[in-house]
């Protein structure tokens, strides 16, 4: 018997759940509750969880936002914790509605081995994450992933596009300048023809403060309304219109760069003055 708990023991594998990353309109709060609803309901055959004070522990060492990681990150707070997989999504909000992406990560490899999504209201949001919870360790113990969302990366989502470019799920924070955009984030800020390519192979559907986008795959990502800071640093349309760069230029006039504009039915790409404070979204370089 001594022999068998031993042999047991030892086949158990080290399994590390993280917090729900920050994306579009969701607070540290409701990530917490959502985060520990998924965590409390998430047991995946043959792994042990480690406790969740010894894995913030070793973020905090590191010096890493818990809710902010690159994958990078992620990786090397699971072979620090000596963990064989680690769980994170990203959580995001459109209006009333929530969304998560969940990926498995194979601390080894660096790779996703499975993931899974959920959209649900806040009401909701207990009996979403034990049915999600319990659907991803099904599909650990079977090793499959979903055909749907198989190259979402952490942070990014396929959309099947026929650039095959990937976007981020939420926007960087604040206003920037097209030079402050481009100083920033380099080749990671889309091109007009990347914006143009999103606008015509993507259903656009607007509910009262931004557009969920969705791709030819069926795979999704939310543009919330940003409003604008004019040149002098006067913030307007805060509730109406979104306002994001592109990276190129406009080769007529030096002081001109193209952006995408949103309102409630229109959606189209015109030329600001560079001045301008605008929102970014970014695509996987």
């Amino acid at each position: 018997m001594l022999c068998l708990m031993s042999l047991t023991m030892q086949a158990q594998k080290r399994c590390v759940v993280l917090d729900f990353q920050l994306g579009t309109n969701v607070t540290e709060e409701e990530s917490d509750a959502i985060s520990y609803c998924f965590r409390s309901n998430f047991q995946p055959n043959g792994y042990t969880k480690l406790e969740q004070p010894l894995v913030t522990r070793t973020i905090r060492d590191f010096g890493y936002s818990r809710t902010d990681m690159t994958r990078q990150q992620i990786v090397k707070v699971g072979r620090e914790l000596e963990s064989n997989i680690i769980v994170v999504g990203t959580l995001n909000k459109f209006m009333d509605e929530y969304s998560v992406d969940i990926l498995v990560i194979d601390v080894a490899k660096g790779t996703t081995t499975v993931n899974d999504n959920a959209t649900f209201q806040k009401a909701d949001y207990r009996d979403e994450m034990e049915k999600t919870a319990k659907r991803l360790a099904s599909k650990l113990r079977r090793g499959t992933v979903s055909t749907s969302s198989a190259e979402v990366s952490l942070g990014y989502t396929d959309l099947g596009l026929p650039s095959g470019t990937k976007w981020k799920n939420f926007n960087a924070t604040g206003f920037y300048t097209y030079d402050e955009a481009v100083s920033q984030f380099g080749n990671r800020i889309p091109t007009k023809e990347q914006w143009e390519e999103l606008k015509a192979e993507c259903q656009w559907s607007w509910n009262g403060s931004g557009y969920k986008v969705t791709g030819p795959n069926g795979n999704s990502i939310v543009l919330p309304v940003t409003g604008i800071r004019d040149c002098d640093g006067n913030i307007s349309y805060p509730q109406g219109f979104g306002y994001y760069w592109s990276s190129t230029p406009y080769e007529s006039n030096e002081d001109e760069a193209w952006r995408l504009i949103f309102y409630h039915d229109g959606v189209f790409c015109n030329l600001p003055s560079r001045c301008a404070g605008q929102s970014v979204r970014l695509v996987q370089d």
